[in-house]
């Protein structure tokens, strides 16, 4: 029978060992077993579900410093950082177990841990982000094509810097005078600009049909696809989902 779990330091090793077996490049999750020991049930969490003691899928929550994010005005990019903010990611699903209702219930499991037991009472907003257009390597195309130019990292250094600085080192590296569009070559903006991976596009869509929200308005600094975002008003029964997709995955799984 499946379970929707809150994991604890017990499980930090078995964490990092799934994501390193089955995270695709580009994934967002802490690399450091350390950095999750020191942060975990404090502004870290993780989420898991088992099938018979099995760790069959994960994701993560953290409380960040650096809301950092672009803005469209006057036909330019401008980046903002608006501070701590609370930033989720980090869905990762066993091969073998894809495509058998589990996406719905990672999500309805973070949301309802987030919403009814991390926090009681007032819940921050949860922000989240699905990934961008991909360059033929696998980076986000408009980091490959416009962020390592002008910051001097590549996407894979990105990924290498310690879990929560990376948004805080972009904003300290992007000048910010405005950076006009006509500067950005049409077809990256056409590829990139508020377009999610294609393969992710129907993800997205359940997202919304869960009661999430796709921010139109700011941009991810690395991708400039939008952000979607999770509130308790959004999200009034998040237990209720959650019971509903423990049901639904019960019943897809069968004898798993």
């Amino acid at each position: 029978m499946v379970q929707a779990i809150l994991l604890n330091d017990a499980t930090v090793n078995e964490v990092t060992d799934f994501y390193e077996a089955h995270a695709h490049y580009g994934l967002r999750y802490p690399r450091d077993p350390q950095w999750i020991h020191e942060h975990l049930g404090t502004d870290f969490f993780l989420f898991g579900l088992r099938v018979k003691d099995e760790l069959i899928a994960v994701a993560w929550a953290v409380n960040k410093k650096d809301f950092v994010y672009f803005v469209l005005e006057n036909d330019s990019l401008i980046i903002k950082d608006e501070g701590h903010y609370a930033d989720s990611g980090g869905w990762c699903i066993r091969p073998d177990y894809q495509g058998k209702k589990l996406f719905q219930l990672l999500t309805a499991t973070v949301l309802a841990f987030w919403f009814n037991r991390i926090h009681k009472g007032d819940a921050p907003r949860l922000w989240g982000r699905m990934i961008g257009q991909k360059d033929d390597d696998g980076n986000p195309l408009f980091w490959n094509r416009i962020g390592e130019r002008i910051t001097g990292l590549s996407y894979h250094e990105l990924l290498k810097l310690p879990f929560d600085t990376m948004e805080g080192t972009i904003f300290a590296r992007w000048p910010k005078d405005p950076l006009p569009l006509t500067e950005i070559p049409k077809e990256i903006l056409h590829q990139t600009l508020g377009k999610s991976l294609g393969r992710l596009v129907v993800p997205k869509d359940r997202f919304i049909q869960w009661g999430l929200i796709e921010v139109t308005d700011r941009y991810v600094p690395t991708s400039l696809n939008h952000f979607v975002c999770a509130t308790k008003e959004g999200i009034p029964d998040a237990e209720g989902f959650l019971q509903k997709a423990l049901a639904n995955a019960r019943e897809t799984l069968g004898n798993y």
